[in-house]
């Protein structure tokens, strides 16, 4: 039987990078993205010929739509890797309910959802493994309040859903990001220089840093790894 992974918001960056890795390691990658025709680029370039889905993340009915087409095309899903990530930089005080609406539905609730989905039909094909990408720090951030505290929600999802579904032969993890590949919501590293003394290893990380952690936790040599978040960071965290 074919291996099916579901990548969110997969055309660019880590979620691109983590696409390649699935692909090369065997799996049917279903890359998504809100942009039909770059989604069907990446999934033709793959290392394996992969899937393509258009959808926005903050809309609970096309996650639906995903998880339909995923069933019906594809005969269910093997692995979950969400991934996708939106902000808007503010503090508390300019945070507006536009704003915090649209980080958490689609940092959180997306996550949620495609994960109650996936595990529906991991619990069909007897078991599988969700890896949810996060932030690795542990401490507050600056201007950063509606995304941290989605990231934040994501970490304690993990665990829960973690003890929830172990039982049923699903493995849910995290792999915490640090400072790795560009900054979300661009793709250039103007603003993100390679060299960086905040960080022990002294540079930035490249998406396929995370994308191995990934590939690891999907495997069936993580096989006893369960409800563990991975720091992918250089240090970061630790050093601060």
């Amino acid at each position: 039987m074919e291996r099916v992974a579901v990548v969110t918001g997969s055309t660019s960056n880590i979620g691109k990078a983590i696409a390649e890795a699935l692909a090369r390691d065997g799996f049917h990658v279903v890359v998504t993205s809100r942009h039909e025709e770059e989604a069907r680029q990446v999934a033709a370039g793959l290392p394996r010929k992969g899937s393509a889905f258009a959808l926005d993340f903050g809309d609970a009915g096309a996650i639906e739509r995903l998880f339909g087409f995923v069933t019906s095309e594809l005969g269910g899903v093997d692995a979950l890797v969400n991934n996708v990530a939106y902000t808007k930089n503010e503090s508390i005080l300019d945070c507006d309910l536009e704003t915090w609406t649209r980080t958490i539905d689609t940092n959180l609730r997306s996550y949620f959802l495609c994960t109650k989905l996936a595990a529906e039909s991991m619990r069909t094909r007897g078991g599988g493994a969700i890896v949810n990408i996060t932030v690795s720090s542990t401490r507050g951030t600056k201007e950063k309040f509606s995304y941290m505290v989605s990231k934040g929600g994501i970490n304690y999802m993990t665990m829960c859903a973690a003890v929830d579904l172990a039982p049923f032969g699903i493995r849910v993890n995290a792999v915490g990001s640090g400072l790795v590949g560009t900054p979300v919501g661009s793709r250039d590293m103007t603003n993100r220089p390679h060299t960086n003394a905040r960080v022990p290893i002294g540079h930035v990380g490249e998406p396929n840093d995370v994308a191995e952690a990934v590939a690891y936790l999907v495997s069936s040599r993580a096989k006893y790894v369960v409800g563990a978040m991975v720091p992918v960071d250089g240090g970061l965290d630790a050093s601060v």
